[in-house]
Parts: C-alpha cells; structure tokens; sequence
C-alpha cells in the first residue's frame, strides 16, 4: 500500500503579518509650530509698544500743557483781573481737551455744553471736594461782558489756578 504522499507543508504566506490600511496620528494642537510662537511673541510685542507710545504720548501731553499753563500764570500778577486770567486758562483748557479727546468730541462745544463737558471732565478726574465753580468761570469768562462778571460769584485766583492745574493733570 502505497501510503500517499505527505503534502508538502505550504509556505506561511508572507502578508499575513501585517495591518491593514491606517491613517496616521491625529496632529495634535499642543506644542504650536515655531512659527505660531514667534507670531504670537510679535504681537505681544507690538501691544506693549502700543500701550508704551500712547502712555508717552498722554505725559507728553501734559507736560508740554502744564509748562505753558505755568508760564501763563507766571506771566500775570497776582492782581491779574481774574476774567483775564480765566480766558487765557480756557482757552488753554479748550487745546488741551482738543488734543487728548479729538476736534469731533470738542470742537463744537460752547456754552453751556462748553461747561457740562468740563464738568464732567472734572468729576471723573479730580478730587470731589475741588471747586465746580471753575467750570462755570472758564466757560462764560471768554463771553462775559466785565461789568456782569462779579466778584462774588467767582473762585479765588489761587483756586481757579489749583482746579485748572488739577484738570490739566488728570486729563492728559
């Protein structure tokens, strides 16, 4: 009896170690790419420059006003009429708030207007217990006939003087 013949063993087949088709890792969000660093470090910079040339500019502001408000009060006597005095101070007033808050806000202000916005200038800026009656003297002086300008009803020059120091201060 012939016995059959062992079948020859197969070859294990190559391919069948491996996976099937994969996709790769998701990328993840975290650590960004070099350059989302160097952008972000730029921006940052740039903020910093901002808020540094806009603080400057603001003290500058200030400066450049308190210098001329202190040449303009060495300028006059201290027996100065004081209506003089207050239309030179608001006239002064009136450049400054021109250049900290724009022509659009501040140019077509008068009068009454001219006083509220001082007003409120003063109350978000200044001590409360500074005087309110400069406003009203800067802002009818430049208009007010001398002989309705009466001496009662204005501040001291000293105190107009510390108020409109005190407004320049605190708003640029």
């Amino acid at each position: 009896m012939n016995a059959p013949a062992p079948a020859a063993a197969a070859p294990p087949d190559p391919l069948a170690g491996l996976r099937g088709l994969h996709l790769p890792e998701m990328v993840g969000a975290w650590p960004p790419a070099p350059g989302w660093w160097i952008l972000a470090l730029l921006m940052l910079a740039s903020l910093i420059a901002g808020v540094l040339w806009i603080r400057r500019r603001r003290r500058s502001l200030a400066t450049h006003a308190l210098r001329e408000f202190d040449a303009l009060v060495a300028r006059g006597p201290a027996d100065q009429d004081l209506q003089t005095l207050a239309t030179e101070i608001a006239a002064l007033l009136r450049r400054v708030a021109l250049a900290r808050f724009g022509r659009r806000l501040v140019a077509h202000l008068h009068g009454p207007a001219w006083e509220s916005f001082l007003e409120a200038q003063r109350r978000k800026r200044l001590e409360p217990e500074k005087s309110a009656e400069f406003t009203r003297t800067l802002a009818l002086a430049p208009y007010a006939p001398s002989e309705s300008f009466k001496r009662e009803t204005l501040p001291e020059r000293a105190a107009l003087v510390a108020a409109a120091r005190s407004w320049i201060r605190g708003i640029a």
